[in-house]
């Protein structure tokens, strides 16, 4: 399957935790999808809400800009070409710490189901 994120719809997120994400894909998409994907965008002071995933492993690739994850109390940077691992079970809240946008790829494995997004 070939996706083109440029032409995916971005859902945004309501406020005060103000984002914006495109699905690639997920088990909606791709029926038993072993894991799923979506591209995140936030601009110049948003901040997502704290949260965990229970089962689920997460990894942000930092495609331009930079962002700070803060995972169980330590601040890891990304800027354009790093990774961050996320374990299951972690507290973990995004932000974007420059001038411009901060956009990373996210990926969960297993399968997350993106349907809180499409429901922005």
């Amino acid at each position: 399957m070939f996706f083109d994120v440029a032409k995916l719809p971005e859902h945004e997120a309501p406020a005060p935790a103000t984002r914006y994400a495109r699905i690639l894909f997920d088990d909606k998409v791709i029926p038993e999808a072993p894991l799923s994907m979506a591209v995140f965008r936030f601009e110049p002071g948003q901040i997502g809400p704290k949260h965990r995933h229970e089962t689920e492993v997460e990894v942000y690739f930092c495609l331009e800009g930079r962002g700070v994850v803060v995972v169980d109390g330590v601040e890891h940077e990304l800027t354009p070409r790093t990774a961050l691992y996320i374990a299951p079970q972690k507290d973990h809240e995004t932000r974007n710490a420059g001038d411009g946008e901060f956009v990373f790829l996210a990926v969960f494995g297993p399968c997350v189901n993106f349907d809180f997004i499409r429901n922005w």
